[in-house]
């Protein structure tokens, strides 16, 4: 196959975007839907339960009227009252008067102000009033008032989790219709084009077998009945048409992030609470997780590119598979924090090689001059799973608890093996750099002579990772935690992080890969981010953690796929033998390393400075490396083999 020629991928774009169209118009009206009738379910049984309280308490205080005591000198009204709405959450205030409406007793629920709820559910009444009667003589009054706050927070929650599990059928569908759209459309419309270039070439040693033919089975039968007739009076010999394609690891690198980052929602919260050693508690412990999950992945970047050179993408992808599923369950069935963080450890380190393995797939069979689009599309497969799984987890976190969750990742990294097994491609074969065309001296290290090199790394790389890893995963949900939120709506508004990613990657690196370019691109994302973390000095709260989060995301987003265009762009044309493996294997080190300092230094003082002035420290952050970035641009610079060669190192 062409990697420069794929009419395939146009034709079955259009019907994609159509059938994410007709997706998303389907989750809004599902979610429409299923909130009205959950709230006309509620209505009646919220008012009937209030009822049977109220009818709780009038007889208990008739049965002690009925000993001859008066209605104001009932001992301990007061605390009976202040237990029953204690016990039952739809009570909000108890108001006993007696015959003249002089109020004898008064019990009032004490909350805190919270955000505005997104639904308001129309009950047909606030309140609930019972006569209370002594030898069928009105004596008294007993008011019950209503607390809203419960039926908004339970239709708020059916309606968020109607649009988690909505948007995960919905990215699940999506990959899914790309996968049946490409293999009835897309690559059978590539292989037929590919072969008729062959021919016309005068090239008669591929057919296409009819199980690749998808819908183009007829004409396929042709070309290939025809290559086999020439090839049978050439006395040569045909082959199957290779049919690698990126595609073909969408679904299982969507499944397998999806599995591996169920846990991030919460792994903070449970690690904390899971216990273990006095000197690893507290916000020691809430990080030690994720430090060993950066570590192994600092351990394994520098090795990717190698591994996938000496091994086939498929074969790495699928080892890494059960082992990874194993680590899970290790996480799982641990005891303590600890435990946790080992095993939290080995799976990251088993997932660095899975991805890299499932990245260098997409570039060998993404088309020539569009590896911004490459990585884009795979970043947005792996940020999709990541969206879906701290979403997923967070529900399942909710009612099952967390250990459980796990094993549910660990079934569906398992999953994304099966699939990978009947997808992958093992021959992809390999893509030659400009670099190792020109020159076969030299080393990689050469290449971070040019100043750009070290300054996107240093300018981008190094606060982009420092502020997720940071913010998202600890911060975010330790301060929510700490402000009362439940578990779930944790999950949900770091979700929103990966939703905003995800739906800006695509874009960036269409903008990236045509007029506007690759480096305004990073100073606006960078921009953006220091936007998010600053703009929290100036206001609180769920909503504003919520759309910081999402700017965080956008700007992540809009840096992601031109940072690793950019360092391709930079390696490849540095004319030095193995830059590009040097430089990305350099950069993916250096993102996981700056993660590691950010998280242990956050751990560290967040308690002397507290949380607000760590979370500005992450915006003065960015505006650094938007002064690193711009100075890399502004100082002159040779390309890397010029370098070399005024000194001698290459002819």
């Amino acid at each position: 196959m062409s990697r420069s020629v794929q009419p395939g991928r146009l034709s079955a774009r259009r019907v994609i975007l159509w059938a994410g169209l007709l997706l998303g118009l389907s989750l809004v009206l599902m979610a429409w839907t299923a909130t009205r009738l959950f709230e006309a379910d509620l209505k009646p049984e919220f008012e009937s339960r209030s009822q049977l309280i109220g009818a709780i308490v009038r007889e208990d205080l008739e049965s002690a009227l009925d000993l001859g005591l008066e209605l104001g000198a009932i001992a301990g009204t007061e605390a009976y009252l202040d237990q029953v709405i204690a016990q039952f959450e739809e009570v909000e205030r108890i108001t006993l008067l007696d015959r003249a409406g002089t109020e004898v007793a008064v019990a009032t629920r004490n909350t805190e102000a919270g955000p505005e709820p997104l639904i308001r559910p129309d009950l047909s009444a606030d309140s609930v009033t019972h006569m209370i009667l002594r030898r069928n003589t009105i004596i008294g009054e007993l008011r019950i008032d209503l607390n809203p706050h419960v039926a908004e927070t339970h239709l708020t929650d059916v309606f968020l989790d109607i649009g988690v599990i909505g948007l995960i059928a919905v990215l699940l569908s999506f990959e899914l219709v790309i996968w049946v759209t490409a293999g009835a459309v897309g690559k059978p419309l590539d292989r037929v084009d590919t072969l008729l270039r062959q021919q016309v070439a005068g090239q008669f040693t591929h057919v296409i077998p009819p199980r690749d033919a998808g819908s183009l089975a007829r004409i396929a039968w042709r070309l290939s009945d025809r290559a086999q007739d020439v090839a049978a009076r050439q006395t040569a010999a045909v082959k199957r048409l290779g049919q690698a394609y990126f595609v073909d690891v969408r679904m299982p690198a969507f499944l397998f992030s999806l599995g591996t980052e169920i846990s991030t929602a919460f792994m903070p919260i449970y690690a904390r609470e899971a216990g273990g050693a006095e000197w690893l508690a507290g916000d020691l412990a809430a990080t030690a997780p994720l430090v060993t999950y950066l570590l192994a992945l600092a351990i394994i970047a520098p090795f990717g590119g190698t591994l996938t050179d000496r091994i086939a993408p498929r074969d790495l992808f699928l080892t890494c598979v059960p082992l990874t599923a194993a680590a899970m369950v290790g996480v799982g069935l641990s005891g303590g924090v600890l435990g946790i963080a080992f095993w939290h450890g080995v799976m990251a380190l088993i997932y660095g090689v899975a991805t890299v393995a499932c990245l260098e797939y997409a570039i060998r069979t993404a088309p020539e001059d569009a590896d911004a689009q490459a990585v884009g599309s795979f970043l947005f497969v792996l940020i999709a799973g990541a969206f879906c799984g701290s979403a997923l987890g967070g529900v399942l976190a909710d009612r099952m608890g967390p250990a459980p969750t796990f094993f549910v990742g660990a079934g569906l990294v398992f999953l994304s093996g099966l699939l990978g097994a009947g997808t992958l491609v093992r021959d992809v074969g390999k893509r030659t750099t400009a670099s190792e065309q020109v020159s076969q001296e030299g080393h990689g290290w050469a290449v971070f002579a040019n100043l750009r090199v070290p300054t996107l790394i240093l300018g981008v790389a190094v606060p982009v990772n420092v502020g997720m890893s940071v913010f998202v995963w600890y911060l975010v949900p330790v301060i929510l935690d700490d402000s009362g939120t439940r578990m779930a709506n944790i999950g949900r508004v770091v979700m929103l992080y990966f939703l905003a990613r995800m739906l800006g990657g695509p874009v960036a690196s269409r903008l990236a890969d045509g007029r506007i370019g690759r480096m305004p691109l990073l100073f606006a994302g960078m921009a953006l981010a220091a936007v998010a973390f600053l703009s929290l000095s100036f206001w609180s709260g769920i909503y504003a953690m919520a759309l910081s989060v999402v700017i965080l995301g956008i700007g992540n987003a809009i840096c992601d796929a031109p940072q690793y265009a950019e360092a391709i762009k930079l390696a490849e044309t540095s004319d030095v033998h193995g830059a590009r493996n040097r430089v990305l294997g350099t950069l993916r080190l250096v993102e996981r390393l700056a993660a590691i300092a950010g998280l242990l230094a956050c751990a560290m003082v967040v308690e002397t400075v507290g949380y607000d002035q760590a979370v500005a420290s992450l915006g003065w952050l960015m505006l650094a490396g938007l002064v690193v970035l711009a100075a890399g641009r502004l100082v002159p610079t040779r390309r890397a083999g010029e370098a070399l060669k005024s000194k001698g190192d290459i002819s």
